[in-house]
């Protein structure tokens, strides 16, 4: 499923596989896929889920194919470590879907870089006047376990233009719900304050890890979006 919301004059069209749309622009946004990374562990003898590259690739499709023609950000990570078979089968799927333009924002894990037709690369985006595509989120900083700064704060970090939303990845954003008795979970969710939006990460094979800012958020569950409480 997907949802729609406005925050301030924006639009954004949540998908229930953590993409995220923006229908003003015409552009499809993913985060941190870590392509690759099946494979990457069980060179490294690691075992893995054999159905995760075919997974991986079934929603990639999906996500392209729901949105066809727009323009594709993939917001960082979208590599896992070095070039192996698993991120050549992203080539071949990349290049099945010509009508799209394809840009990767490089994040901390992007530094074997494929020359690649179908693929541009750059440090970050200024979509329009009033969005700003990143990697990481301004301020983050995990030695401090800092997520992000907020503009202009005390802590510095932040020189963010006013009046702007900077959308970013990174941070695997997940809230932990709670149940009667001790029952829990914890699901990855899209973040969005004033000025920020964090998306989950696109990914079957990543981490989540429970983000506890005041903010919006949307949570996922087998493929489902929707709200939870402000201010969790």
């Amino acid at each position: 499923t997907s949802l729609e919301v406005c925050h301030g004059e924006a639009r954004f069209v949540l998908n229930g596989d953590g993409s995220l749309y923006l229908p003003d622009q015409h552009s499809l946004l993913l985060a941190d896929l870590h392509w690759g990374k099946a494979t990457h562990f069980r060179k490294a003898g690691i075992p893995t889920p054999q159905g995760i590259v075919t997974s991986n690739e079934q929603r990639l499709r999906a996500a392209l194919e729901r949105h066809p023609n727009s323009r594709v950000f993939f917001l960082g990570d979208l590599f896992h470590s070095t070039q192996n078979s698993e991120n050549y089968r992203l080539r071949s799927l990349l290049e099945d879907y010509p009508e799209h333009r394809c840009t990767l924002v490089l994040g901390n894990h992007d530094r074997d870089l494929p020359p690649w037709d179908c693929l541009a690369f750059c440090e970050q985006v200024q979509l329009d006047e009033r969005i700003e595509l990143r990697h990481e989120p301004p301020g983050c900083d995990f030695d401090r376990q800092v997520p992000f700064a907020e503009p202009n704060g005390e802590d510095g970090g932040n020189e963010t233009a006013r009046g702007t939303r900077v959308i970013a990845g990174h941070l695997h954003p997940a809230v932990l719900l709670r149940g009667a008795g001790k029952g829990r979970a914890r699901i990855p969710a899209f973040f969005f304050n004033h000025w920020l939006t964090v998306l989950p990460p696109f990914g079957t094979f990543t981490g989540h890890h429970v983000l506890k800012e005041p903010g919006s958020y949307y949570g996922l569950v087998d493929g489902q979006v929707f709200a939870l409480n402000d201010g969790m």
